[in-house]
Order: C-alpha cells, then sequence, then structure tokens
C-alpha cells in the first residue's frame, strides 16, 4: 500500500498560508499581522519540504511549482520580518519582491493549461492576482486598501481551490487505501 503523497502536504500548507493571508488583508485588524506572518512561514516550510519530496519522487513539475513557492514564501516572510528588523524594508521592496514572481508563476501556469488541468489553471490564476494585488497594496499610490482587500479576496480564493486539490488528493489515497 502507498502511502505517500507530498502533494496532500502541500497543497494544505499552502492553501493554510494564503487563507490566514487572505483574512489579514481583508479585515482591518493590526492584531491578525502576527498569524499571517507566521503563517507564512508554516506554508513555505511545507511547499519547500513537499518540493524536496516531489523531486526525490520523479515529479518534477509538481516539484518546481512547490518549491518555487515554499522559496519565496521563505524569502518573503524574511523580508517581512528580518527585512523590518534590518531597516531594509521598504514598501517598493515588497512591491518589487510580489510582482518579480508572476512571470515565474505564468510559465508555471503554461503546462497546468496545456494539460487542462482545471484545478490548478485556476489555482495561479488566483495566485497571480494574489501577487498583482498584494504588490500593488504595498506601494504608496491610491487605492493601496482597496487592492488590498483584492489582494486578500484572491487569496482566499486560492485557498479554496488549494484545498480543493488537496481533498481530491486525500480521496484518491483513502480509495487506494480501501483497496488493498
Amino acid at each position: 500500500m502507498k502511502l505517500g503523497n507530498p502533494g496532500i502536504f502541500t497543497l494544505l500548507g499552502f492553501g493554510y498560508s494564503v487563507a490566514v493571508l487572505g483574512i489579514q488583508q481583508l479585515l482591518p485588524y493590526p492584531e491578525l499581522m502576527g498569524a499571517a506572518i507566521y503563517a507564512i512561514i508554516v506554508g513555505a516550510i511545507a511547499e519547500f519540504i513537499g518540493g524536496m519530496w516531489c523531486f526525490a519522487r520523479g515529479e518534477t513539475y509538481i516539484g518546481s511549482i512547490v518549491a518555487t513557492f515554499g522559496a519565496w514564501l521563505i524569502g518573503y516572510f524574511l523580508l517581512v520580518t528580518q527585512g523590518i528588523a534590518l531597516k531594509v524594508f521598504h514598501p517598493m521592496s515588497g512591491a518589487l519582491f510580489c510582482f518579480a514572481l508572476i512571470p515565474p508563476v505564468i510559465m508555471l501556469t503554461a503546462p497546468a493549461v496545456k494539460l487542462r488541468l482545471k484545478g490548478l489553471t485556476f489555482a495561479f490564476i488566483f495566485l497571480i492576482g494574489l501577487l498583482l494585488f498584494l504588490g500593488l497594496a504595498n506601494l504608496p499610490i491610491w487605492g493601496a486598501i482597496i487592492f488590498q482587500k483584492i489582494g486578500g479576496i484572491f487569496a482566499i480564493l486560492s485557498a479554496i481551490v488549494l484545498w480543493n486539490l488537496a481533498w481530491k488528493a486525500i480521496k484518491e489515497l483513502m480509495d487506494e487505501m480501501t483497496k488493498t
């Protein structure tokens, strides 16, 4: 019986981190910032470990997706924690950090579209929206609060899709377990 599927672990962890981030972006309570920051590192760890696990299993595409997001989340966590403590964080650096991930995510989206993987394609679309609006929310421009809220909506939609993909993987695993 095969009980290993790193996709479940990574999808649940990433969904968790973007869900908490989305709630923090939507609700105007500064007390939620700590939850969002630590959810980011939890998701980062899950994504990065899951990506390495996928690579070890020869699943290069999925490994590339989750390791890329995991590494980015680690960097984002460090930027918004250590970057602030070291006084090197600036809203423009936060925006750039988000915007610079959009081209790699678009590249990672292409195989999902070509293979007609609807769930993964929607996850990418929502994650691109999250990165775009999270980046715009960092900029000192008119509408930054609106962009923050839109980014929060994209984060929640991303979490729903990621968790749905995880649930499908869990059901497949349960089906495998009941066959043996």
